[in-house]
């Protein structure tokens, strides 16, 4: 029991693990105050020994670790040793998630949602989770725009102001995807990540043109709270266990555009464009073994034609992997986000122009879907 609880650790591990715990950081003791009073009846240990390696704080009933990076974390050597524990430690089962100081100081509810998101995650859905709506705005050339089938695009207003907008209504997330970016091989947009970050004060998601480490740190440095990545995942799959072992799984959502193709979903790339010979279902299986902590999950079939989620294939998906799953493509009425709810079980519904042009608002949906019995988040 004792190799099971501390994987090993010797004496000297112990000893450097005690003066730890009575020399945290104020980001530490920060949200110790609020793990010591045992989040969703979990019970929290900090400066916990494992191995060679000291946890920041350690949950061993959900083998959940959770690691906070101040300033010193950016540097090589220490990169190097986050990425080597981190190995380790999921190679013994454990699950690991990082936040950096800033996170714990200045977004301190989305932190502790996220944490409450990985305790709860066996019991997801009806009686768990609140289910999230996300509008999600599609920017091209700095504006939002929206089309039909991922064509014929019109302009949908100033994204900052839309961000605003949808922060005061009570989204509970925003995804904004630069829609153009991979076909114009361009990179994201770190100016509006930090415009919006300084607009809203809950947790958004920046996607497109991210191919590298260096692309999603800056805009997580920017104040995204994800990033999100399609087309570069698909080409290099490796680059998912990069990105959740260099931020933590809670931090990479994986977008996947899907489209029935002879009886079968097949993933597509390049904003719908491009079809490849995978298999939808296998895809997300893959990339969550790889570290996706989320997947976005669109279906073009169904995308800008208002006529109702995909909710076989949701249900499909949804029951197949232990992460959340995003469900995005043909909201049209109040009527559509219950039944992808009731249906599929998803645990968020994600919607563009219905929102931007003002035909539901996020009040009146969330009042309709409380009433059906659905737990959303109080506005």
């Amino acid at each position: 029991m004792k190799k099971k609880l501390f994987l090993g650790a010797n004496f000297e591990i112990f000893a450097n693990a005690k003066a730890l715990r009575y020399n945290m950081t104020p980001a530490e003791s920060l949200l110790w105050s609020y793990l010591n009073l045992k989040v969703n009846n979990a019970k929290f240990r900090r400066q916990h020994p494992l191995g060679n390696y000291i946890a920041d704080f350690y949950c061993h009933q959900h083998k959940l670790v959770i690691e906070l990076d101040g300033s010193i974390h950016q540097l090589p050597e220490i990169i190097q040793n986050d990425i080597e524990k981190q190995t380790f430690l999921e190679q013994q089962g454990l699950k690991v998630i990082r936040f950096t100081n800033q996170q714990i100081f200045n977004n301190l509810e989305y932190v502790l949602e996220q944490i409450n998101t990985q305790i709860s995650s066996p019991f997801r859905g009806r009686g768990g989770l609140a289910k999230r709506i996300i509008p999600c705005l599609d920017v091209k050339d700095g504006r939002t725009v929206k089309g039909v089938n991922f064509v014929d695009l019109r302009d949908a207003g100033d994204p900052v102001e839309l961000a605003w907008n949808y922060s005061n209504q009570g989204a509970d997330e925003l995804v904004f995807l630069d829609i153009t970016a991979t076909v114009e091989r361009r990179k994201t947009m770190v100016e509006l990540v930090k415009a919006v970050a300084r607009q809203i004060n809950i947790p958004f998601t920046i996607g497109g043109g991210i191919n590298e480490i260096a692309d999603a740190d800056a805009l997580l440095n920017a104040g995204a709270d994800k990033i999100s990545i399609n087309s570069a995942a698909v080409r290099n799959p490796a680059l998912i266990d990069e990105l959740a072992k260099a931020f933590g799984v809670q931090f990479v959502v994986i977008a996947v555009d899907t489209r029935v193709i002879a009886n079968k979903n097949i993933v597509h790339l390049n904003g719908g464009r491009l079809p490849t010979e995978k298999e939808t279902l296998d895809w997300i299986l893959e990339a969550e073994s790889r570290g996706a902590g989320e997947i976005l999950l669109t279906s073009m079939d169904h995308d800008g034609t208002k006529a109702g989620f995909d909710n076989r294939f949701l249900k499909e998906v949804n029951s197949a992997v232990n992460i959340p799953v995003i469900a995005s493509g043909g909201a049209g009425s109040v009527q559509h986000f219950v039944d992808v709810f009731e249906q599929s079980n998803v645990d968020a519904a994600l919607a563009a122009s219905v929102f931007h042009y003002g035909e539901i608002l996020i009040p009146d949906l969330k009042k309709i879907l409380k009433h059906n019995n659905i737990e959303v988040r109080e506005v």
